[in-house]
């Protein structure tokens, strides 16, 4: 009996949703609409990773598709025909040969004034009133039109003939071998290969682009290679198929990856046999920084990469290519840098590798009159990536903070204001690459150890002088006022009204323009906040917090802030209140 109650108490159990953290309405009314859905978001993300998983570990793993150079020639045949009806093609030159099925329209003009349609018949003839049996088939359109015309010129005096192709036989195709889609198709009696290797999506992955062979009566009286029109521009469609011809893709031949300084690197199908000399005309020729002393071939033998050094270009006649080799030249490495702002040439440049701040500001002309090289910026896409992760990090804790707080319906108060202000503005504020750098020429020219050197992608900002100082926060007037040189913060402070009643007076941060962030602790019963500042420097009060959490946080998130603050302002000359 005892063991029955504990199942039903059991089985009770199971029927009621379990969650791991309950929050209390009013509060989760009391945030921001932003950061309860982030809240309510984590929180389901860590219940999803509580609950078991009964599935096998490989069923979670998310399947990963690199980016790879594609076979060159493939994005040709990027469509196919969707059905087997044929493909109406309206020109035809004269050329074309006439056949059965093929329906031409004859009208004669002068003493008698007729017009008769006629197709083709099997036996290659048409009946013509009065003329006879005319045999075409197999004949040219112009041959056939001089054949009737000669023929009615016997016949009728003062009559003369003006003849057209009205419709077009079908034919029916087979493609095989290594095609995306073989099969059976019906095309229009004009049709060449290349028409039946679209429709039929063309070489599949395994078939040469190279080696495509028309077989009529069991003979090959074609051997078609793309690459011929693809690359050399060539026009290699000029036979017209019959129906019962075979368009079959031969295997693919040895597939080379052209790689480094070439115009148009990717991966080629070399003919057996076929010398690397070949690679210069595939790749379109080598790009102004390919580095011919530095031409290395890594081929795949007995199971090992085999690295081969290649002394120049006309050598590379003398190698022939393998399936799976790797053709790699070398290029000589520059960066692409950008500089904005008050220098005399802004815009981008390619340096070279090693060049730093130093050599960028002299190819850019200089600074300008009106530069502020103390408040020069340099932003780093890596260094922007682990901002955007601190960021990120930061916030996260914000959250986990707030979701600790968020059982308790006493929560709300100045502290918990004061980090829902925070997070706003953490998750509000643009990352910023920015990397702490030198700017002034002479201690550059001076101390050459202190010179960044650039990457590629790096951006300077050169700001002009800005003769302002922006206070922000817990004051009464947030904004800017006049920069006067011997002053200090609480001038600035009591410039823009002076502290709110709310402020914390023992920790004021600072920004000055080169991007290092102060916090100023000040005992209030002692004398002024004995600090320089500079023009463009940054003044941000905070508020009076009690959470020892925040306290800790605190200034990690205002030196965020401030920093992205920063950035911004530094593009502009004068911030207007």
């Amino acid at each position: 009996m005892k063991k029955n109650i504990l199942l039903l108490s059991f089985l009770i159990l199971l029927t009621f949703p379990l969650k791991s953290q309950e929050f209390d309405q009013k509060f989760l009314e009391s945030l921001p609409p932003d950061v309860r859905q982030d809240l309510l978001d984590q929180t389901q993300i860590r219940n999803d990773a509580e609950k078991p998983q009964y599935r096998r570990p490989s069923s979670f793993i998310e399947k990963k598709i690199d980016n790879v150079l594609d076979r060159f020639g493939s994005e040709i045949f990027n469509s196919m025909q969707t059905s087997l009806m044929p493909i109406n093609e309206p020109n035809f030159d004269s050329d074309y040969n006439l056949d059965f099925g093929d329906e031409i329209t004859i009208q004669l003009v002068g003493q008698k004034s007729e017009k008769y349609t006629f197709n083709i018949q099997r036996d290659g003839s048409i009946f013509l009133p009065e003329v006879g049996k005319l045999y075409l088939s197999g004949q040219t359109l112009e041959d056939s039109i001089k054949i009737i015309k000669e023929n009615i010129k016997k016949t009728f005096i003062g009559v003369e003939a003006f003849i057209s192709l009205t419709n077009v036989r079908d034919i029916q195709v087979i493609v095989a071998g290594n095609v995306f889609n073989p099969g059976t198709y019906t095309l229009n009696g004009n049709s060449n290969i290349f028409h039946a290797l679209n429709i039929s999506g063309g070489p599949s992955d395994i078939g040469s682009f190279r080696s495509i062979r028309l077989i009529r009566n069991n003979e090959t009286i074609d051997t078609l290679d793309l690459y011929n029109t693809f690359i050399s521009g060539e026009a290699s469609f000029n036979i017209r198929l019959r129906s019962g011809d075979l368009i079959f893709v031969d295997p693919i031949f040895n597939l080379v990856t052209l790689v480094g300084g070439f115009k148009r690197p990717g991966i080629y199908e070399f003919l057996e046999n076929e010398t690397f000399e070949s690679a210069m005309l595939f790749g379109n020729g080598l790009n102004n920084l390919a580095d011919t002393s530095n031409i290395k071939i890594f081929s795949i033998s007995e199971g090992k990469i085999e690295e081969i050094f290649v002394d120049d270009l006309d050598s590379l006649k003398n190698v022939s290519s393998k399936d799976g080799d790797r053709l790699v030249i070398g290029e000589f490495k520059l960066n692409e840098v950008e500089i904005k702002g008050a220098v005399q040439n802004p815009g981008k440049y390619l340096i070279n590798q090693g060049s730093g701040i130093e050599e960028l500001i002299e190819l850019s002309g200089g600074y300008t009159k009106n530069a502020y090289p103390f408040g020069g910026i340099l932003e780093n896409d890596a260094a922007k990536a682990i901002n955007r992760i601190s960021q990120e990090k930061l916030y996260k804790e914000f959250l986990d903070r707030l979701s600790m707080l968020a059982s308790s319906p006493d929560a709300v108060g100045t502290s918990f204001e004061t980090m829902i202000t925070l997070m706003n503005e953490i998750k509000d504020a643009p990352v910023s690459g920015r990397v702490s750098a030198e700017f002034d020429l002479d201690i550059l020219k001076n101390n050459p150890e202190k010179d960044v050197l650039l990457q590629d992608g790096d951006t300077i900002v050169i700001p002009e002088l800005i003769n302002q100082v922006y206070v922000f926060g817990e004051v009464q007037n947030q904004g800017s006022t006049s920069y006067i040189g011997d002053k200090d913060i609480s001038f600035y402070i009591d410039n823009r009204g002076g502290y709110k009643s709310g402020a914390d007076k023992r920790s004021v941060y600072i920004l000055y323009p080169d991007g290092n962030t102060k916090k100023i602790s000040k005992n209030i019963f002692q004398g002024k906040l004995e600090l320089e500042v500079y023009p463009g420097s940054i003044i941000y009060v905070p508020k009076k917090i009690n959470d020892n959490f925040l306290i800790t946080k605190s200034a990690q998130a205002y030196a965020t802030i401030l920093g992205n603050i920063g950035v911004s302002l530094a593009s502009i000359s004068v911030l207007k209140d």
